[in-house]
C-alpha cells in the first residue's frame, strides 16, 4: 500500500482556526469521555493539535510523530505553555519506542490513510496499550469533501475494522463530526 505523506512544510495549517472550528479539539475530548488518572498516547502527533489540550486533561500524555519538524514545533509549544506531563518521542511508522501495555489510551487522529503497514500499525498499537485500554481512530470520512485528502486516500469504517479486529481490538462505539471526520473507539 503506497499512499501519500502529509508534507511538514504544511504543519502551520495543522492548527489553523479553520480546521479547530471543524474539528474543536476540546469538543472531541470532551465527546470521547478522558479520565484525569490516564495515561495516553498521541501516535502521529504532528505539532499537537490533540496532544496539548490531552494534556490538561490526563496525567501523561506520550507524543509520537515521524517527522522531526513536527516534534520540535510541539516541544516549543509544550515550553512556551509550560506543560510538563508531555514527552515527545520520534518513532518509526510502526514502531513506537515505548514498552508494552504502557498507556490507558491511544488517539490516533488523522494518521491511518498515511499509514502505510496498517495491520504492522494496528499491532504496534496493540502492543503499547494496556488490557481493556481505548484506541480512539479520527480519520476523514470516506465522502467527497471541499478539505481532505482525495476519496481514493480516505478509510472506509470497514476498513478500520477489519484491520483493528484483526489487530485483536473489539469496536466500542463511533461518531461523527461533520461531514469531514468520524471517530471510532476500540477496546483491548
Amino acid at each position: 500500500m503506497s499512499v501519500h505523506k502529509f508534507n511538514p512544510e504544511n504543519r502551520k495549517k495543522l492548527n489553523s482556526e479553520q480546521r479547530k472550528a471543524i474539528l474543536p479539539p476540546a469538543q472531541v475530548l470532551m465527546d470521547i469521555g478522558i479520565e484525569s488518572h490516564t495515561v495516553w498516547a498521541d501516535i502521529g502527533c504532528g505539532t499537537g493539535y490533540f496532544t496539548i489540550p490531552l494534556a490538561y486533561e490526563v496525567k501523561q500524555v506520550y507524543a509520537l510523530d515521524i517527522r522531526a519538524e513536527m516534534l520540535n514545533d510541539l516541544s516549543d509549544s509544550l515550553t512556551q505553555l509550560q506543560i510538563s506531563n508531555v514527552e515527545v518521542l520520534q518513532s518509526g511508522e510502526s514502531r513506537f519506542p515505548l514498552p508494552d501495555l504502557l498507556v490507558d489510551g491511544i488517539l490516533t487522529s488523522l494518521v491511518l490513510h498515511e499509514v502505510d503497514q496498517p495491520n504492522e500499525f494496528f499491532r504496534e498499537l496493540h502492543r503499547i496499550l494496556q488490557t481493556g485500554g481505548r484506541l480512539v481512530v479520527i480519520e476523514w470520512a470516506k465522502a467527497s469533501t471541499e478539505m481532505g485528502p482525495p476519496l481514493d486516500h480516505r478509510l472506509s469504517v470497514q476498513q478500520l475494522d477489519d484491520w483493528a479486529l484483526t489487530a485483536g481490538f473489539t469496536k466500542v462505539k463511533s461518531w461523527q463530526w461533520t461531514e469531514n471526520f468520524i471517530g471510532i473507539e476500540y477496546e483491548k
